[in-house]
């Protein structure tokens, strides 16, 4: 449900940046972008903490702290070994570049790069499979708009094909997601999740431009909660 909500929203913020013809003011899509920033990792925060922190007779205590922390730091090592986050520009500008577009094609391949490649496209798919939390994808469709919007008063009806692509990228993941479920434990599915919401804390902060995270090079770090379970029941 949330990639169909999401790629809708591309759709009609198609339309209507094609309407209007024009960006939005500067001064208006950076407010927007702090208020949308501000919000992800506010909610990522409260997410996060839901899982972190268990009630006990005597107080809280915390869970996986350990965990989370080696997860971040060899996770983050593999991809900056690998640079995700540069291999994805380095495609991106290597489309762009190599091809001499026409405005319909130009639309599609510059939505599918931004709505498709990113952490928040993952994750969100993820949640949605795993849990049917959609919500992780409801911020996405509200950045979605905005961009498409953009986009759409300089591309045109191209930007609109690119919902196409976020049904078929996101849908995958999610189905898939949906299907390992059953054999994840519950562990595999807390720890993940708290990773999970570091990242899009990390995203948050991107958009508020307090700082420049490559958080793509952080998505190995979602694997290293499973590789660790196990390796432990292997033991």
């Amino acid at each position: 449900m949330g990639t169909i909500i999401n790629a809708v929203a591309i759709v009609i913020a198609t339309f209507i940046g094609m309407m209007f013809k024009k960006s939005l003011p500067q001064t208006l899509q950076k407010a927007i972008m702090i208020v949308l920033g501000l919000s992800l990792s506010i909610l990522a925060i409260g997410w996060f903490l839901s899982d972190f922190l268990v009630l006990e007779t005597d107080g809280f205590s915390t869970q996986y702290d350990l965990l989370i922390i080696i997860s971040l730091v060899v996770g983050t090592l593999v991809g900056e070994k690998i640079d995700i986050d540069g291999r994805l520009k380095r495609f991106a500008n290597g489309i762009e570049k190599r091809y001499n577009l026409p405005p319909i094609a130009q639309g599609f391949i510059s939505g599918t790069l931004i709505f498709c490649i990113g952490a928040m496209a993952v994750l969100g798919a993820f949640q949605d499979g795993l849990h049917g939390d959609i919500t992780t994808l409801l911020v996405k469709s509200v950045l979605d708009f905005i961009t498409a919007m953009m986009l759409a008063s300089v591309f045109g009806i191209g930007v609109m094909f690119a919902a196409v692509s976020v049904l078929i990228y996101q849908g995958s993941i999610t189905i898939i997601a949906s299907y390992a479920g059953m054999f994840l434990s519950n562990e595999m599915i807390v720890s993940m999740s708290m990773v999970g919401n570091i990242l899009l804390v990390a995203m948050g902060l991107n958009f508020m431009e307090f700082t420049k995270i490559r958080v793509a090079n952080m998505l190995p770090a979602l694997l290293i909660p499973i590789l660790y379970f196990v390796i432990i029941g292997l033991i």
